[in-house]
């Protein structure tokens, strides 16, 4: 049966789309012949994106009012009049941090005080525009002093979650996790399902922003975030998927003593000290087991060109995690934000260069190569990046159409 993501993806296959940027497109690093015309959608049949505004708006309003992944990768700023498209593994958590800046700021304050003036507010009466006390508990947790507010001042619960985002510096900040304000659904009103016409996306002072990356250094970095490095919960998403590519090349990693064990133990309970509960994966056996367990099973490397919707989406502001201070300075700017007061040197840098994110692509032979050249194709096309350049010892790789037709058949046969 397929998942939300793989129904979504057939959707937009099949759909209408727009066939290139609009011309007030701000691309910071603006490509040559960068044109979604160019774009190959996977699957047995393949449509070029086309020019049908009517169309689109429609499958546009299909995909806002129903799609999951639109409305949790999402979000809405209506007193900016923006758009965001979070690519995971692109400084989300950074970018999330204005968002909800912003949203309190601008939106939730002033209506909470009764001096909203946006207008295309669509919730219904009796919805919170925000869970005051589930936040209050939040921002409790992390820091706890006699300044926290009553659980039922909310204007000054928000006034404390917004100084708290301003300040990068304060240690505790680094405790806070802001996606869990999204994941437990405690701001509805910036997600796109709440907008009451969603043509509004393509009005002429709306900014559709999305900022991308690399596709095989977000996809290193994946890795390295999410299987490499052994600081997930045990049995937790990613540690279950690190033990899954163990056991499936358990000759490679385990004793024969070891492999017995999983002969004796064919379900595995969460508090067993199993051999490969301590095992790191190399990244050429991650890449052969996303590929052959479907890439599309998990945002963080499913390719963004997709998960966000690009020809539809159409985005007129474009940022590059490669040069992410200096673009998002410019975002800020454009919302009269002076970026200087939200500065740190350091919050953007990871601690990996890019010799090493290349230094992981050295042992993948040809087939892996090809099958990452085929799936992030779109990503690389449609955002002016070259597989070669996280090629160590290649400078080419050729690929046939043959191979390309096996791996989509593989990877969206379900």
């Amino acid at each position: 049966m397929p998942n939300k993501v793989t129904q979504e993806y057939y959707l937009l296959v099949h759909g209408v789309y727009p066939k290139s940027f609009p011309n007030n497109v701000t691309i910071i690093h603006q490509p040559s012949n960068i044109s979604l015309s160019n774009v190959s959608s996977s699957g047995k049949d393949r449509n070029n994106c086309m020019n049908d505004g009517k169309s689109s708006i429609q499958l546009l309003s299909n995909l806002v009012f129903r799609s999951e992944i639109i409305n949790y990768l999402g979000f809405i700023l209506r007193s900016k009049s923006i758009f965001y498209c979070s690519v995971p593994k692109v400084a989300t958590r950074t970018f999330l941090k204005f968002i909800t800046y912003l949203h309190i700021h601008d939106d939730l304050i002033p209506l909470l005080t009764h001096n909203s003036t946006l207008s295309n507010w669509n919730f219904q009466r009796k919805l919170n525009p925000f869970d005051f006390n589930d936040i209050n508990q939040i921002l409790s947790s992390p820091m706890k002093n006699s300044s926290q507010p009553s659980t039922f001042d909310s204007v000054s619960i928000l006034k404390l979650l917004s100084s708290r985002l301003t300040n990068f510096n304060n240690i505790n900040v680094t405790d806070f996790d802001i996606w869990s304000i999204y994941q437990r659904k405690n701001f509805p009103l910036t997600r796109p399902q709440t907008l009451s016409d969603v043509s509004l996306l393509f009005s002429s002072n709306f900014t559709r922003a999305i900022f991308v990356r690399h596709p095989l250094e977000r996809l290193a970095s994946a890795y390295v975030d999410k299987i490499a490095s052994l600081t997930n919960e045990p049995f937790s998403l990613y540690d279950t998927i690190r033990r899954e590519i163990c056991r499936k090349y358990s000759s490679l990693y385990l004793t024969g003593t070891q492999r017995n064990y999983y002969i004796y133990h064919t379900q595995i309970a969460k508090n067993d000290t199993e051999p490969c509960h301590n095992v790191v994966p190399k990244f050429e056996h991650f890449i052969d087991y996303i590929m052959s367990n479907s890439i599309i099973d998990d945002v963080h490397w499913y390719p963004y060109s997709k998960l966000c919707y690009a020809c539809l989406f159409k985005y007129n502001f474009i940022g590059k995690y490669e040069t992410i201070e200096q673009d998002l300075a410019r975002l800020l700017s454009k919302f009269g934000l002076e970026s200087k007061h939200w500065n740190n040197e350091n919050y953007f840098r990871t601690g990996k260069t890019k010799e090493y994110y290349k230094s992981i692509y050295a042992n993948l032979n040809d087939q892996l190569l090809c099958n990452l050249k085929n799936v992030y194709e779109d990503d690389f096309t449609l955002f002016d990046y070259k597989m070669e350049d996280y090629l160590t010892n290649k400078n080419h790789i050729s690929c046939s159409p043959a191979h390309k037709r096996q791996l989509t058949d593989s990877i969206y046969k379900n």
